[in-house]
């Protein structure tokens, strides 16, 4: 039984990790992310909020887009209203009456007259009458309805709507370019935030290589001294020259966990997230070939300045369309029902249509301003672009020069790389027969140590300049 339960838990755990495995095959067993260079990439673009935040942007852009296109159409909408009342008005009145007057033909006041034949007054002083006609008042509104359809179309706003629209659309461009431009930016950054982990991660293992040369020494110089061939001087420079690369190997560490934590933070990843990139820093040889400069007009940068440009041109127009004349027509169709309580229920429908026409006279330069504000935004941008295009040009330029010079500076590190191993090897043959002092051996291990971090250095500025150049060349 308990064995049953025991394989039961085993074959569970042991499809959740087929399942795991699969979901995420780059884990090893220790929880360690494999990395490459190309799941960087995909995890920080996955990732990054300022690109959600680009992408965000592009659909506002869109979505003013579809609305500035709207203008154009009809607004059709439609009401009701209803009213419901309870009270009832109840009145009593008294009206005056008239009698027909022989001598004129007409219906005069039937006024209470003095022996002087004036009218006789009541106590509010109004004249009194001889009789009085009585009239019950009960009229009650019980309720009422109104409903009705209408469209609006504007047929000349200046335009506007003309301007409005041509802006929504370069805000869209702009909004893809900003996308774009944020896209490549965050993988340039990936990538020398890769490639600084694979140059600190070669350091690391270049100064554990020379702990371990030095270490060896330590052990073959302390055994000369035990026997007495060599002094103890000799011993504790080698001493130092050791405890100096246990210090470099601790450094090494350090800055590796930096490197890390720098390229998990663009991973969107745990920032103590354990790493590990089995990658290494090398170069092909038709890598080094020439590499022909970008046009600077084909920048996204100088797109989205040009966008702008046109944006400021656009919004002339749309401050212009304020102040020139305005018209439209309306169109609406309404039904008006009232119910009554001692009366016939009142009903009337009906169609209409309206125009407008609207005229500005005069704002008493408030539009000159305006339009003088707009006409100087716009001479701003095209300036920002001409000073733009020119810098950019040097960018690319600076951008496909450094490429080119750290190509040749990786060729030169080779060869010093190769003469330092040769000399080391030199160095080591001719101190175990005795014909070099110790402290040429140790000269000749740390050049060998110097050399081995220049070519990581001039690997990791090639490849950091290579993704500079294809970010600038929009790539």
């Amino acid at each position: 039984m308990y064995c049953k339960i025991i394989f039961g838990w085993l074959l569970f755990w042991g499809l959740s990790g087929a399942l795991w495995a699969q979901e995420d095959g780059l884990r090893d067993r220790e929880d360690t992310l494999r990395v490459t260079l190309e799941l960087s990439r995909r995890l920080a673009l996955e990732n990054n909020e300022s690109l959600k935040i680009a992408e965000e942007t592009l659909h506002k852009a869109e979505g003013e887009k579809m609305a500035a296109r709207a203008a154009r159409l009809p607004n059709i909408s439609a009401s009701g209203y209803a009213l419901y009342n309870k009270n009832e008005l109840q009145e009593e009145l008294y009206l005056p009456t008239q009698v027909f007057d022989p001598a004129t033909g007409e219906l005069v006041p039937n006024l209470v007259l003095d022996p002087t034949g004036n009218p006789v007054p009541g106590p509010d002083g109004t004249p009194l009458f001889q009789s009085y006609a009585y009239l019950p008042l009960d009229i009650t509104l019980r309720g009422a309805a109104l409903a009705g359809i209408s469209a609006e179309q504007p047929l000349y706003s200046g335009g506007r709507i003309a301007a409005a629209n041509k802006m929504a659309q370069l805000g869209e461009k702009m909004a893809l370019t900003n996308r774009d431009q944020e896209r490549s930016r965050l993988l340039f950054e990936t990538d020398r935030a890769y490639y600084t982990y694979l140059a600190v991660q070669s350091k690391l293992h270049t100064a554990r290589e020379y702990k371990a040369l030095l270490g060896e020494l330590v052990k073959t110089v302390g055994d000369s001294y035990e026997t007495g061939m060599v002094n103890r001087n000799e011993v504790l420079k080698v001493q130092v020259k050791y405890n100096d690369a246990a210090l470099q190997v601790q450094r090494a560490e350090t800055g590796l966990k930096l490197a890390g934590m720098s390229l998990c933070r663009l991973m969107g990843l745990d920032l103590h997230t354990p790493l590990r990139v089995e990658d290494s820093l090398h170069i092909e040889d038709q890598d080094r070939t020439t590499r022909p400069s970008a046009s600077a007009t084909e920048r996204r940068e100088y797109r989205l300045l040009e966008n702008k440009a046109e944006l400021a041109r656009e919004n002339i127009k749309l401050v212009r369309g304020a102040y020139l004349p305005q018209a439209g027509v309306a169109v609406g169709y309404s039904w008006l029902m009232v119910d009554r309580q001692d009366a016939d229920n009142f009903s009337s429908h009906g169609l209409s249509i309206m125009a407008t026409l609207k005229i500005p006279l005069t704002t008493f330069g408030e539009g000159k301003g305006k339009m003088a504000a707009a006409r100087a935004e716009y001479n701003i941008r095209e300036q920002e672009l001409l000073q733009a295009q020119k810098l950019l040009q040097l960018e690319n330029e600076q951008a496909r020069l450094y490429l080119a010079d750290a190509a040749s500076r990786v060729e030169m590190a080779r060869e010093a790389l190769q003469q330092a191993e040769e000399n080391r090897r030199v160095s080591k043959d001719h101190y175990e027969l005795g014909m070099e002092p110790i402290v040429d051996l140790l000269e000749a291990n740390a050049q060998w140590q110097k050399a081995a971090g220049d070519l990581t250095d001039a690997l990791t500025d090639y490849k950091i300049q290579e993704s500079n150049y294809l970010r600038v060349s929009n790539q």
